[in-house]
């Protein structure tokens, strides 16, 4: 068997023990670009052409999108092995009409960090965090009229009851909040959680906290009219994807008043533009997409993107394959 090349094009783990073993293996690694390294930005499609040339398989997050013209670009690539549960930087239906493999990694160290990520984003906001911050205080800022909200009583609308939505609602059992959860594709929800209609948990939820998988019928799922259905004093968290809000019409909404704040840690461009107003508004908390960025967390990300990798090229082992089908068109 001709040795197999792949490119990491991205890399999130420093330690790159993950990588080093596919190359003990006898699979040739070529490395791109280093996540945890300041200025990172995203591939545009003629760089991640360009750069992934004449490889069977790639690793890597979001930093570059495999789509029709990509993939049609790179004839060889036989393998995609994705950091992340999210695939909506590949267009999945056309890699397996291609005979492309396309593995994530479901790994549980990843729904753990993002559903905590989300329950402090909302408490950050609550108990205004966002605005009794160092420099207030340094100023000679005191309590004033400044009054925070707690999150006992309060209800939180969940939208997608996956492992990190169902995670939020375990953690929030306790907490002696309501808990409603929005999930089409469920019948019965975990105990402690009422399964309700969009409509109600947009308008009775005083947190709504996003964690629903970024399909084409949920773009931009809460929109403008999602956002105007929302309690003018509820607050928005998305800790899922960007494609999931109208960016637009959010800030709109923040800037008017009219809802009582938001939690992001996704933007529609990442890195987002330091210009963007959101960073200017004091009932707004962000983080750069960092919900699962423990060392901890990125290294078993890492080791098992590889060992998917190694399971596509080799037939051994299991790998989280989400398009099984390919293999019936697959390259030779």
């Amino acid at each position: 068997m001709t040795r197999a090349k792949v490119f990491a094009f991205e890399r999130n783990d420093p330690s790159e023990e993950s990588l080093h073993w596919l190359r003990d293996r006898g699979v040739e690694v070529a490395l791109g670009k280093p996540m945890w390294e300041k200025g990172f930005k995203r591939f545009s499609d003629d760089e991640i052409i360009a750069a992934a040339q004449g490889f069977d398989g790639v690793i890597g997050a979001s930093g570059a999108n495999f789509n029709r013209r990509v993939i049609d670009a790179l004839p060889r690539l036989k393998y995609i092995a994705k950091f992340g549960v999210g695939v909506d930087s590949i267009d999945v239906p056309y890699a397996t009409e291609k005979g492309i493999l396309v593995a994530n990694t479901p790994v549980d160290s990843q729904a753990a960090p993002v559903s905590e990520h989300a329950i402090a984003m909302m408490l950050a906001l609550r108990k205004r965090l966002t605005q009794w911050t160092p420099a207030f205080m340094a100023a000679g800022g005191w309590r004033a009229d400044i009054f925070c909200d707690v999150i006992a009583g309060s209800t939180v609308g969940i939208v997608g009851l996956g492992r990190i939505g169902a995670g939020v609602a375990r953690r929030l059992v306790a907490w002696e909040v309501t808990l409603l959860a929005y999930d089409p594709f469920l019948r019965q929800a975990p105990a402690g959680v009422e399964l309700c209609s969009l409509d109600r948990l947009l308008a009775e939820s005083d947190v709504v906290t996003l964690h629903a998988a970024p399909t084409p019928e949920n773009r931009h799922l809460i929109d403008a009219a999602a956002l105007a259905r929302m309690k003018r004093d509820a607050i928005l968290i998305n800790t899922g994807r960007a494609w999931l809000v109208d960016y637009p019409a959010l800030r709109a909404a923040l800037v008017e008043g009219r809802i009582g704040g938001a939690g992001l840690d996704v933007f529609e461009t990442e890195p987002p533009d330091p210009a963007d107003v959101l960073f200017t508004l004091n009932n707004v908390v962000v983080s750069p997409h960092s919900a699962t960025w423990s060392l901890s967390g990125v290294m078993k990300v890492g080791w098992c993107a590889a060992r998917n990798m190694w399971a596509m090229i080799s037939g051994e082992g299991e790998a989280a394959i989400v398009n099984p089908d390919a293999r019936n068109n697959a390259k030779i």
